[in-house]
């Protein structure tokens, strides 16, 4: 789609105010109310921008609360995005203290939405070839994607050969003998 998801960003909401029940919708806020609104405006005066593209993710362990969020930002934005960001997170989640974020270029990806969803179920983390691990509590979603990535887009390049469809998650293949094999309940 020309827009790559590019950089890395994670919030430690235990160096703001924010009561950690409402880090799921405070982060919500963040992304509609202060980053959507910016991005669209980004673009030359008449040319209508592309909705913000995102995959987001939180977690509760080890004594951090982040928000992992691997976004596109548009080239040339990049350093108005940084400038931005701690007075949105201000906004949202009351004073912020220096360490609460940290901002880089999303080197590889796949790798980082690998890291963001360790804390998925073990089953679905063979399927997926995750090494899994417990990311704590979370009030609210723990994750989630831009509307920009949902299933009409995910069909058109699929079928505009941009995409390869995935698997259906079932059973690992390996486990599949093992299942069939198990008496009827």
């Amino acid at each position: 789609m020309g827009r790559g998801l590019n950089y890395f960003v994670t919030l430690n909401f235990l160096h703001t105010d924010c009561p950690p029940e409402e880090v799921s919708a405070r982060f919500e806020k963040l992304r509609d109310n202060y980053f959507a609104p910016w991005l669209r405006r980004c673009g030359p005066p008449g040319r209508k921008e592309p909705p913000p593209t995102f995959v987001w993710a939180l977690e509760n362990s080890g004594g951090c609360l982040n928000a992992h969020w691997l976004v596109h930002l548009p080239a040339g934005r990049i350093e108005d995005f940084k400038a931005r960001l701690p007075c949105w997170l201000a906004k949202v989640a009351g004073e912020v203290v220096e360490g609460a974020i940290h901002i880089r270029k999303a080197l590889t990806p796949r790798g980082a939405i690998k890291y963001m969803i360790k804390g998925i179920d073990p089953f679905y983390a063979e399927v997926y070839r995750i090494r899994p691990s417990d990311q704590g509590e979370v009030v609210g979603n723990r994750s989630n994607f831009s509307r920009s990535l949902g299933p009409s887009v995910k069909k058109a390049l699929q079928a505009a050969g941009r995409m390869k469809p995935t698997r259906r998650i079932g059973l690992p293949r390996k486990n599949i003998a093992a299942a069939a094999a198990l008496p009827p309940a």
